[in-house]
């Protein structure tokens, strides 16, 4: 016995039964049917057992209906393959009343209405003509050829009321046998014979039952067996795969408009490893829908393209097609894919996105996103690319991108956010693998944890009880495990990660710090915010609209898809292309930088941006206009407006100022190139210095004027006369303000020109709500080169 086992399991890459079909589980669950609800497994007029597939569909005009069932696998040129069925057709054939049945089919749009076989062999009944007799056909381009001629008239040797078994058998040499029994015994008459070795893809065998209005009902089959040898080629017995044993290296997401390649959407898989793998009960998983992977096989270092069952015949050309009856659809804009074992464990994973093109040109339809390192599977953005091949991508075959592209760095933690007091997610940036259930190795504020679990089917997020209750008002750190890597074996370089419970932003809270509305090509506009409070705020929770002309205001943006904690005394920068920006401003902080899907409108020349929380309570707004800007720029494309001081408020103009050059004209995500500090001092007007250099360096490029009063109907006037006592400057008239006010004099006089080197006299006259006037003079240096 144990001889008898070791000779089955140094058979090579065979399975035989590719197919065994009693229906005895009172369903044909397994089958695809079309029209859909045509065909049940019931145990009206069974031909064996309990149960028959039945056609049970009581139609009240002449139909065709189909049903079908995947043998892809199968070889008929590696050895003998055999078809066998019992079948009953209740009525007497002719033309319109007729049965198939579609033995090799390399085309599984035959079963689309209307489509005729290509290629392919076929037996039945008056498959072509009327004469009744039971044939074999070859289908070749469409031409029908008869194989084998059974010399059975089915209408006076068969009738309507017996049922028998067909077998069908092709020897490796391609010589063809048909045999018909009796269930009571014996043969029909003697087995007929042909020889034909040419063959075709096996994609479908499918059942096709073509009747008038009054003969529906009266086909039954039973007992299907399709014997044969499948797989690809010969080597060690196929196994279970592990993780990465199989991977996803290109997908076809927006196919329209076509290169050369079909116009269907594909997913290619790659079996790494040196031997052949059968994907029996693998699945994918699309989004949130996991759809069953019929049974395959993909040959050692192979490729396989995984489609919809109607669009298989187009790839066949490709190689090994993998036709799925429910093919998700693939969004163009990106979504997650993961390939599942049999017991549901991941193999391979990828959220991709259409920023992976690069290529506007190419992101557009037509080309598919291929992987250029298939050592680094879970290396994502870095390592995938539009495909640069002619025909729009390489289905079934070594990608055009492939080349070296290692994985040598591993982020670490992207992001952590408390569901409750009593829960944690942490992020990560790219997939982890073999992390402890104990939580062995991660702390909080230097505490150990209770436990971490996967929250999510890429190893990317992670759900983990902290061990202690948080508290609210209370930053806590997070740290992760010393030796934590990727899948490449790189450590994580952000190990630590602060967080707390969020509050609800209240006005003020988050202000608007620094806006880019104006970009130079190729780069997005972008808004950096601050947290001026003493509150964690949750940027999920604040949303963003802009105001027209008119008044009216656009739809709500959400600064973040997910949850983020903006913490008291952070920046917070959003654009919907943070590469853009990262390379565009050397002095950006890529970790304070985040991307949203999109923006609201902000013209290049002015416009109104309010910020709200959920509640849309108002947050803060801002009314930007290009004159803002420095007025001596040569031209302000690509300059951002910053705030002079970060708890400024955002609606007055006077506390905005252009970047500096030589902070490289932004800084998002870091403290403004303009920034100054506020005066505490009880003098009534503060000065932020006794000279001024206006040349957009950075430094002392404009005077800010405090002012220190008391009451709330302040009115403020404030003029700037040279040495000579010549008027050249009005910075505020009548100016009615609180008992605290900001005016900035960035060295441009009432002409538009820029003040000479000298010395200027500046005259600040307040009357206050009783009627007194102070007035009083204040010296201010300019100097240029």
């Amino acid at each position: 016995m144990n001889k008898v086992i070791l000779l089955a399991l140094l058979v090579p890459a065979m399975a035989f039964g590719q197919i065994t079909e009693d229906f005895e589980s009172g369903t044909a669950g397994n089958w695809i049917q079309v029209p859909e609800g045509r065909w049940t497994a019931d145990t009206s007029n069974s031909i064996s057992g309990s149960f028959s597939l039945h056609h049970s569909f009581d139609n009240t005009i002449p139909g065709n209906d189909l049903i079908a069932i995947p043998v892809y696998n199968l070889l008929p040129g590696a050895g003998t393959t055999s078809w066998s069925f019992r079948i009953r057709h209740g009525c007497d054939p002719s033309s319109a009343n007729k049965w198939a049945l579609v033995l090799i089919n390399n085309s599984d749009d035959y079963l689309q209405e209307g489509y005729e076989l290509m290629n392919g062999f076929i037996t039945g009944v008056n498959v072509t003509g009327s004469d009744d007799t039971l044939r074999l056909w070859k289908v070749k381009q469409g031409e029908y050829i008869p194989l084998i001629n059974s010399r059975i008239n089915w209408q006076n040797d068969i009738g309507s009321a017996e049922a028998v078994k067909i077998c069908i058998e092709r020897s490796q040499e391609g010589n063809w046998n048909l045999s018909v029994f009796r269930l009571s015994g014996g043969t029909v008459k003697q087995p007929s014979t042909a020889s034909d070795n040419e063959l075709f893809g096996s994609g479908l065998l499918i059942v096709s039952y073509t009747y008038t209005a009054t003969r529906d009902r009266l086909l039954w089959l039973d007992d299907v067996i399709v014997e044969g040898i499948s797989g690809e080629d010969a080597g060690p017995p196929p196994v279970n795969a592990e993780l990465a044993d199989v991977i996803i290296t290109e997908i076809m997401a927006d196919p329209s408009p076509s290169v050369s390649l079909p116009e269907k959407e594909y997913v290619e898989i790659r079996n790494m490893t040196s031997f052949p793998l059968i994907l029996d009960g693998w699945s994918l998983m699309a989004g949130d829908h996991k759809i069953n992977i019929p049974s395959a096989t993909v040959g050692a270092d192979g490729f396989a393209v995984i489609t919809s069952i109607r669009d298989t015949s187009e790839f066949y050309p490709y190689g090994n097609v993998i036709g799925m009856k429910s093919f998700p659809s693939l969004t163009d804009r990106g979504m997650t894919l993961c390939l599942l074992g049999a017991s549901g464990e991941l193999v391979h994973g990828v959220d991709y996105t259409d920023k992976w093109y690069i290529s506007e040109l190419k992101k557009s339809g037509g080309w598919s996103l291929e992987m250029i390192d298939s050592e680094y599977p879970f290396h994502y953005e870095d390592n995938w690319r539009a495909s640069c091949s002619g025909s729009g991508g390489t289905p079934g075959s070594t990608n055009s991108v492939s080349g070296r592209n290692r994985d040598i760095s591993f982020q670490g933690v992207v992001n952590v956010f408390p569901d409750d007091s009593l829960t944690v997610k942490i992020y990560f940036s790219e997939p982890v693998f073999g992390v402890s259930t104990n939580g062995s190795g991660f702390t909080i504020d230097g505490k150990s944890i209770d436990s971490v679990v996967p929250d999510d089917m890429l190893y990317r997020t992670f759900r983990m009880k902290p061990g202690i209750i948080l508290e609210r008002k209370k930053i806590y750190v997070i740290s992760v495990p010393e030796d934590l890597c990727d899948f490449s074996g790189n450590r994580a370089e952000d190990r630590l990660f602060s967080f707390g419970i969020p509050e609800k932003a209240s006005a003020g809270d988050i202000l608007f710090n620094e806006i880019l509305f104006n970009p130079l090509p190729g780069v997005s506009d972008f808004i950096e915010f601050y947290n001026n409070s003493d509150k964690i705020i949750d940027a999920a929770r604040l949303l963003l609209v802009s105001v027209n002309s008119s008044g009216d205001t656009s739809s709500l943006y959400q600064l973040s898809g997910e949850h983020r904690c903006i913490l008291p005394g952070t920046y917070y920068t959003v654009t919907t292309d943070k590469s853009s920006i990262i390379s565009a401003y050397i002095r950006a902080d890529p970790s304070a930088i985040f991307e949203t899907t999109s923006l609201p409108s902000m013209p290049d020349d002015k416009g109104h941006l309010i910020l709200f929380n959920r509640e849309l309570d108002l947050i803060d707004e801002i009314v930007y206009n290009d004159d803002m800007h420095f007025p001596l720029l040569s031209g302000d494309e690509g300059v951002t407006l910053e705030k002079c001081r970060t708890g400024s408020n955002s609606s007055e103009r006077q506390n905005w100022h252009s970047a500096a050059e030589t902070a490289g004209w932004g800084t998002p995500g870091m403290d403004n190139s303009v920034t100054m500090e506020e005066q505490t001092t009880d003098e009534m007007a503060v000065f932020s210095s006794t000279k001024i250099s206006p040349d957009n360096d950075g430094f002392e490029d404009f005077l800010m004027i405090d002012l220190n009063l008391s009451g709330y109907e302040n009115v403020v006037s404030i003029r700037i006369f040279d040495e000579t006592g010549t008027f050249v400057e009005r910075l505020a008239e009548n100016f009615l303000c609180g008992p605290e006010a900001s005016i900035r004099w960035d060295g441009t006089l009432l002409d538009g020109t820029l003040a000479e080197t000298g010395i200027y006299i500046i005259l600040v006259s307040v009357f206050d709500g009783s009627g007194k006037s102070i007035s009083f003079k204040k010296v201010c240096a300019v100097m240029r080169n």
